[in-house]
């Protein structure tokens, strides 16, 4: 791939959005019971390990462009402003270059 081609991440940002979105929600309400939690450990794993690795891969070899990077930053941001919720609920840690 060169150097020179976009990467696209909005549907990297999006998969992430939607699952920090998920987690804060869990994370409000009074009582979440155990399938709740399970639910969303598969789709939180599943977004880390797929989604937010390809994104650390492409930041890594500098292949995104300066919004890409922002982006990616302010996921990163996000993703470290939940690791309360995260350890509240023993979900995957996300491993952050940033």
């Amino acid at each position: 791939m060169s150097t020179t081609q976009r990467i696209s991440i909005d549907d990297d940002v999006a998969v992430l959005t939607e699952q920090l979105r998920a987690l804060r929600e869990l994370g409000r309400r009074a009582q979440v019971d155990d399938e709740d939690i399970y639910d969303l450990s598969i789709r939180w794993g599943t977004a880390l390990a797929g989604r937010l690795r390809r994104l650390v891969y492409y930041h890594d070899r500098g292949l995104l462009g300066e919004d890409a990077e922002r982006r990616f930053a302010a996921v990163c941001e996000e993703l470290r402003g939940v690791t309360e919720l995260v350890e509240r609920f023993g979900l995957a840690r996300p491993q952050l270059p940033i």
